[in-house]
């Protein structure tokens, strides 16, 4: 009996079939999703972009040193003269900030070769914080009857610190300006953006809001939070956090 092979030629090109119709429909959903994803990489570049230059445009230089009080004074103020003066510029001897611990102290700029400092009522012996920067909010008083004698300084440091006072001249700006400060921020034509920042716990409201209007809800919002530590008017450091949107 001669038996009859079966033909396995109809398997073959069906499988052949099957195969180009799923790399098709690969092709396709390739098409369809990768103009998507250009998109949506384009935006995360924007937005790490975006989020860079507002950091860089709060970002100030900010000096710190150490007066060594070195022995007990009893009277309202000590009387920084021009041997301790030398460490600090004369342009910046009104953005400066004095502190013992947490205590600010109030100063008074007699003439550029002349500061008063406050001390605690109580008198004092030790160390006495300086700071200063242009976006020091410095805090005047009339101080007289002063301790004359000088004192050492050191521990002098300069470093970059984000600032508050930045941050609100470019919230202003958001509102003032706001398509001149895209220019600015380099955020091209048709795209738009808000930033808030908030504090250490992400209280609500921000302590900053530059919100023109609602995030639209009918195509996607890239939101990005980065962590920031930044400095008061006082030179106090903070922390905080910058939340950028983009659409």
């Amino acid at each position: 009996m001669i038996k009859k092979i079966k033909s396995k030629k109809g398997s073959h090109v069906g499988v052949v079939v099957s195969f180009v119709i799923f790399v098709t429909f690969l092709i396709f959903l390739y098409t369809i999703i990768q103009p998507a994803t250009v998109r949506e990489k384009d935006r995360q570049y924007l937005l790490d972009y975006l989020t860079a230059n507002l950091i860089g445009n709060s970002t100030g230089n900010m000096t710190t040193m150490v007066i060594n009080v070195d022995n007990f004074v009893s009277s309202p103020c000590i009387n920084l003269q021009q041997i301790s003066l030398d460490e600090i510029p004369v342009e910046m001897r009104d953005h400066l900030s004095f502190s013992i611990g947490d205590i600010e102290l109030s100063y008074d700029l007699q003439n550029i070769n002349t500061i008063h400092i406050e001390i605690p009522s109580e008198g004092f012996q030790g160390s006495i914080k300086v700071i200063y920067s242009e976006e020091i909010i410095p805090n005047f008083a009339n101080l007289n009857g002063c301790d004359p004698h000088s004192y050492p300084t050191g521990y002098v440091k300069t470093f970059s610190e984000i600032f508050e006072t930045k941050m609100y001249e470019l919230n202003e700006s958001y509102y003032v300006n706001y398509e001149a400060l895209k220019i600015a921020l380099g955020i091209p034509e048709g795209t738009e953006f808000n930033f808030y920042i908030y504090d250490s716990q992400r209280n609500e409201p921000p302590i900053i809001s530059a919100k023109i209007q609602e995030p639209p809800t009918d195509r996607s919002v890239f939101v990005e939070e980065t962590p920031i530590q930044y400095a008061d008017g006082d030179g106090n450091l903070l922390f905080g956090f910058l939340k950028v949107e983009i659409w």
